[in-house]
């Protein structure tokens, strides 16, 4: 690759570096406005689209190259915690550019976890070219991705990390109100971690096998939950902080003041924090009622009452016994 193609594909952000192939040792770059971001729900979803143009670039073509940087911050999350609708509202041309889930740091811990390494710096520097001059960037990683926070904060002085939670009886309900398609998604997030090799809860064999769906989501939440106090323990608070995801719903407007305040950014609360993006699912961008979204939450759990308190006493036993903490240090109080 000639000198200037290669310049004009780093240099530039609308190249997002997509994906790693470990096969090939190559980087994946595709083609993405900040528009194209502002559509997408997840960088992992993508809908495919022959026209967008595409790059591939050996990764040792990258060594020595350092493309412009912006300050890099992530949110670490466990999942059904508002983490989506955190991103949107962080997006704000000037000051934030925020990435949703990049698959690119999935594909990175899978081929270099547990301790990350010049791939882990690589991508890294390529997540953070600034769009605008000024602005930070903040990704929103995925649950595999939650176990890299660490270690990109530990090569990034700059970088801080922020630790959404959900508490876990309100994290079950919402899986089970949404029935059997809830049920799923929690036994394969926990099938996910597992895959990544990053479930160490003592639960094997059999044992396993005899696990309920809920059981296994409680095993996914105890995964990442621990994942989140490493980072919290290490980094102290001024660095990272936790934030209990009630808050985006009771407290939306001090919540994001106080965090733009963490992430020492420009920004403007009161636009971010506006009806317009309040009252549209930060999914899908249909019309949003949040109050009927918590009536529905609190039935789910009246409902499912029963079931809930038996996963939650079983997995605050599984914590006590392999030294999980159950409430995580130093919250961002809006």
């Amino acid at each position: 690759m000639a000198d200037a193609d290669l310049a004009e594909l780093i240099d530039d952000p609308r190249w997002l570096a997509h994906r790693y192939s470990a096969r090939q040792d190559a980087l994946h770059f595709t083609w993405l406005t900040r528009e194209d971001h502002r559509r997408a729900a997840f960088l992992s979803d993508l809908p495919a689209d022959p026209e967008r143009p595409q790059r591939m670039l050996p990764r040792a073509a990258l060594i020595g190259v350092t493309p412009p940087q912006a300050p890099l911050h992530l949110i670490l999350h466990s999942g059904l915690s508002g983490s989506t609708l955190l991103a949107r509202l962080l997006d704000q041309p000037g000051a934030v550019m925020t990435l949703k889930e990049p698959p690119l740091l999935s594909d990175v811990a899978a081929a270099c976890l547990p301790h990350g390494g010049p791939l882990l710096d690589q991508a890294a520097t390529l997540l953070a070219r600034p769009f605008a001059p000024g602005e930070a960037v903040v990704v929103k990683c995925g649950s595999v991705a939650n176990a890299l926070g660490l270690h990109i904060a530990d090569r990034r002085p700059d970088t801080r990390l922020l630790a959404l939670h959900t508490p876990l009886d309100l994290y079950l309900a919402s899986l089970a109100g949404k029935g059997l398609w809830g049920r799923l998604w929690g036994r394969r997030l926990y099938l996910g971690l597992a895959n990544a090799d990053l479930v160490n809860l003592g639960i094997e064999g059999r044992e396993l096998l005899e696990q309920t769906d809920l059981q296994l989501a409680a095993c996914a939440w105890l995964t990442i939950h621990r994942l989140l106090g490493e980072a919290l323990a290490k980094f102290g608070p001024a660095r990272a902080r936790s934030l209990d995801s009630r808050l985006l719903r009771t407290a939306i407007t001090p919540t994001v003041a106080a965090l733009a305040q963490f992430l020492t950014i420009e920004f403007d609360v009161d636009a971010a924090t506006g009806p317009d993006l309040l009252h549209r699912d930060a999914k899908t961008g249909e019309t949003f009622d949040p109050h009927k979204r918590q009536a529905e939450l609190n039935a789910s759990r009246q409902l499912h009452t029963e079931e809930i308190d038996l996963v939650v006493g079983w997995a605050e036993k599984v914590a006590d016994a392999v030294g999980i903490g159950w409430t995580l240090p130093h919250p961002l109080n809006p």
